[in-house]
């Protein structure tokens, strides 16, 4: 299943022959674990599936917005051409913010590497020996958010991950 299927007590008790509930990717949070459980029924995710896509989808994201690219594809379907308006920036020496070193994160860092991106990071969890593995800068959250020309978020939707989160500051 994925992230959008919620497997509830309801949907359990349904399926007498139930035997494994399995989840494509990371978190397990639309599944009723407790319930599952009780039925006998095992819960198990495959963290690593999706990461490479995930990591290329968000470069590729980047790079539209930097590139203006939604905006420029719906002018030009409204039969515009406005090229110099659309020209957009280059990541070449683009501060990036990354939110989340984990699996994903550190596979969008590699990723933007090849850019010649300054990648700050912020992580509460890594230390500064793997971020330099990693090629990134550790920086607070303030610095990550005030700096960053780009930012993209890697972290699962938890009350213990998100206690970290500040309203962004107002940019230009």
């Amino acid at each position: 299943m994925r992230s959008a299927t919620q497997v509830d007590a309801e949907a359990i008790a349904a399926a007498k022959n139930l035997k494994i509930i399995a989840r494509a990717g990371v978190g397990l949070d639309n599944v009723d674990i407790k319930a599952a459980t009780q039925a006998g029924v095992m819960v198990v995710n495959a963290p690593t599936s999706n990461i490479v896509s995930a990591a290329e989808l968000t470069v590729g994201h980047i790079l539209s917005l930097a590139r203006h690219i939604p905006q420029a594809s719906s002018a030009l379907k409204g039969g515009e051409w406005k090229r110099s308006k659309y020209t957009g920036i280059e990541l070449f020496e683009k501060k990036i913010g990354i939110i989340g070193l984990g699996r994903i994160g550190a596979l969008v860092a590699a990723r933007l590497q090849g850019f010649e991106t300054e990648i700050l990071a912020y992580d509460p969890y890594i230390t500064s020996a793997r971020a330099a593995q990693l090629g990134v800068k550790l920086v607070t959250l303030d610095e990550l958010l005030e700096k960053s020309d780009f930012i993209t978020i890697h972290m699962p939707k938890t009350r213990k991950r998100w206690a970290c989160w500040a309203p962004m500051p107002s940019r230009r």
